[in-house]
């Protein structure tokens, strides 16, 4: 076997997860797209991508429990193949049917990934775990950050029909992991022996469930804002690129924000830099939708997504630390459950857009916001599960 510094390790899973998030992060700005080629309407479009993300969420948890028997580094090369080969599809089909059909596969794979790469993340052994889980986290946001200007302009040039050409780069990643990833046999995830693969028990240990609520409205906000903005935008008449340059622009903020709200965490904790994100991203999301200047939303829309991913990784960590005994159980339900719940609440609220309209729905995501960050406040100090 391959001897693989831990850093390497590292550097490996933050590649694994760019490249499986770089195929999730191609379908929000090319929903206007969608919704052209397919005659559907805003809300049956966020419907549909609401859908999808309650599917591929609570499927983690099934994600995890494989991650046990089989090995989380054979999960993660299983799950990057399934995203690279079904995702670049949608590009080639002119059936609705498929095109879901296609997405629920890259989406299921993009759901076994995470709680497994989180769960092998866990597992190197990293001193200041909230900085290693930030360091994993960020391949996935910076994924987030330069897909969707990328798709945008390689539509542009080349068109849908060619995106099936994007699955080698996929492959090539799940090849570099099948030979250079080390497979860690002791699992310390005993989801195995509870009925439910643990999550009732898990579920129910202190903290857990606060941690979940303030999770689950911040995602709230963020999954309504990158799904439904590109529609909002072309709303205003602004066109296909704009709704790139904010997911990407937004999101690469929130690459920063990411990191730096983990080192803080490591240093103030958890609870504190919970508090002070959520109180500070509410300000900046809901004056995005006070002006239709295309360049204050988008400061806007920058400032929120900055404050906002404070904690998208250090409380990975925090939820680890609820749950030492189950790490992918524990990301599963951070990063999987949490967001499933999300999904559910934003597949509701889509179901009000064709009434209601955009920009209410938008602010009230931007209430959320609002709601977690009083939650937060109710959150145990870290020193009283770590």
């Amino acid at each position: 076997m391959r001897e693989v510094s831990s850093k390497a390790q590292l550097t490996l899973c933050s590649l694994n997860h760019f490249t499986i998030d770089s195929y999730s992060a191609m379908l929000n700005p090319l929903l206007p797209l969608i919704m052209t080629t397919f005659a559907l309407t805003q809300g049956a479009t966020a419907f549909i991508s609401a859908s999808l993300g309650v599917i591929a969420a609570f499927v983690q948890p099934f994600g995890a429990a494989l991650g046990v028997k089989i090995g989380e580094k054979r999960m993660q090369v299983i799950s990057i193949l399934l995203s690279a080969i079904f995702i670049p599809l949608i590009g080639s089909t002119k059936s609705l049917v498929f095109l879901i059909f296609f997405l629920i596969l890259g989406k299921i794979g993009n759901a076994f990934f995470h709680p497994n790469a989180a769960a092998f993340v866990g597992k190197i052994g990293f001193r200041k775990s909230n900085t290693a889980m930030s360091l994993f986290s960020i391949g996935g946001t910076l994924a987030g950050a330069v897909t969707p200007a990328l798709i945008v302009w390689y539509v542009k040039l080349f068109g849908m029909r060619t995106m099936y050409f994007l699955a080698l780069y996929g492959i090539v990643v799940a090849l570099l992991s099948v030979i250079y990833l080390p497979r860690y046999k002791e699992s310390f995830d005993n989801v195995t022996q509870a009925k439910g693969f643990g999550l009732k028990d898990s579920i129910s240990v202190k903290g857990v469930k606060s941690l979940m609520l303030v999770i689950i409205l911040r995602s709230l906000t963020l999954l309504m804002f990158s799904n439904l903005i590109p529609l909002y935008l072309k709303q205003l008449n602004y066109s296909l690129v704009w709704g790139g340059y904010f997911l990407t622009l937004a999101t690469l903020a929130g690459t920063f924000g990411n990191y730096l709200g983990a080192l803080l965490s490591d240093r103030f904790g958890a609870k504190k830099i919970n508090a002070f994100s959520l109180f500070a991203a509410f300000p900046f999301g809901f004056a995005t939708f006070l002006t239709t200047n295309i360049y204050i939303m988008l400061s806007m829309y920058i400032s929120m997504s900055f404050f906002a991913f404070f904690t998208m990784a250090s409380n990975i960590s925090y939820m680890q630390g609820f749950l030492p005994q189950r790490k992918g159980i524990a990301s599963s339900l951070s990063m999987g459950i949490s967001w499933g719940t999300s999904s559910l609440l934003f597949m509701g609220m889509s179901l009000t857009i064709n009434s209601i309209g955009l920009k209410p729905v938008l602010i009230a995501g931007a209430f959320s916001l609002l709601m977690a960050a009083i939650f937060s406040l109710k959150l145990p100090e870290p020193k009283e599960v770590l």
